[in-house]
């Protein structure tokens, strides 16, 4: 799926070797896999360190808004319309007046307990420009000063709110990025449960779907990811969960009843240690009857979506706009 881009050719005036001078067996390696290794490189020294104990909340926070804020320099700043939506304060990105084609509703990821105010923002633009519909973000309340359930019903508040403004529900795509994804999930369970219709679609980017932390990627992948370590997750259970069972399906929707829902799309790179929370999902969808493809991602970090660097992140985002397309046409 990822598009490896082209060869380097080695005929730049700033490198003093030609192809016609090196082994005739010696591999290039594209610009673009140049720069996801050297995006992996930069996100395991920034990112990773954090994972060697279970850090405190202002340790991640402190190291996720300095790597927003420094990649916001010199970059056109987003300002949203600020609403009310179900009694939720949300950012509006986008025309109001294309609402009548659609809306996309996003929920950010941060570990339930932190966001990146500006990339949420630059993604969210760029997500109404492609697709010419306005962006609902949700800025829920965060963990741990907001534990579970709080974020979630904000997020659940929001969509309800949407269909009580008179938007068809049929006219409504949820994208959620990594706990913003598990929200996604839990959302369209929540919404089946207590009767309101499903959204056109619902598009996850690396859900954690299992807090029991059961799926083998989390060993297997737990040096190849770049960005999360195991400690992630008696974080998470620390400073979210609570005394909530981790299997209950709220926290932990892959054991959640996945009948009846709106279509999903789920990605994840191969990299990651949510690849299995994300192909355990798929399964449970499909053998409920839910629609669900899964789109996995080579050797990307978790954030991959939000990197316009990698061309990747590019692809991804044509796809995700595809999907939102086909998906509000099926509910015209």
């Amino acid at each position: 799926m990822a598009n490896a881009g082209k060869k380097n050719e080695w005929a730049s005036p700033l490198c003093p070797y030609r192809a016609a001078n090196l082994h005739p067996h010696a591999s290039f390696i594209s610009s673009g896999t140049m720069t996801r290794i050297l995006v992996n490189l930069l996100f395991k020294l920034w990112f990773k360190p954090l994972w060697r104990a279970v850090p405190p909340v202002s340790s991640v926070r402190a190291r996720f808004l300095w790597a927003d804020r420094m990649a916001s320099l010199g970059r056109k700043k987003i300002t949203p319309q600020y609403r009310d939506i179900g009694g939720v304060p949300v950012e509006w990105i986008g025309a109001e007046g294309a609402m009548q084609k659609g809306v996309v509703i996003y929920l950010h990821g941060g570990g339930f307990a932190v966001r990146a105010t500006y990339t949420d923002r630059r993604f969210c633009r760029d997500i109404s420009v492609r697709s010419g519909l306005p962006v609902v973000l949700v800025p829920y309340r965060l963990a741990p000063e907001y534990p579970y359930p709080h974020g979630l019903n904000d997020c659940c508040r929001v969509y309800e709110g949407l269909i009580g403004e008179g938007v068809p529900a049929g006219g409504i795509v949820i994208v959620g990025h990594s706990a913003g994804a598990s929200y996604a999930l839990v959302l369209l369970m929540r919404a089946r449960q207590e009767g309101l219709p499903q959204p056109a679609a619902a598009i996850v980017l690396s859900a954690p779907t299992d807090m029991t932390a059961q799926s083998p990627s989390i060993v297997a992948n737990a040096r190849r990811d770049a960005m999360l370590g195991p400690n992630i997750w008696p974080w998470a259970r620390k400073i979210y969960v609570g005394t909530m069972p981790l299997s209950h399906p709220e926290i932990s929707p892959l054991f959640g009843d996945w009948s009846g829902l709106a279509p999903i799309s789920f990605h994840v790179s191969d990299s990651e240690m949510l690849l299995d929370d994300s192909r355990r999902a798929v399964e449970r969808a499909r053998e409920s009857g839910t629609q669900a493809d899964l789109s996995i991602w080579k050797g990307l970090p978790h954030n991959f979506y939000f990197l316009d660097v990698l061309p990747e992140s590019g692809q991804f985002r044509e796809q995700m706009v595809g999907f939102i397309e086909k998906a509000l046409a099926r509910t015209e």
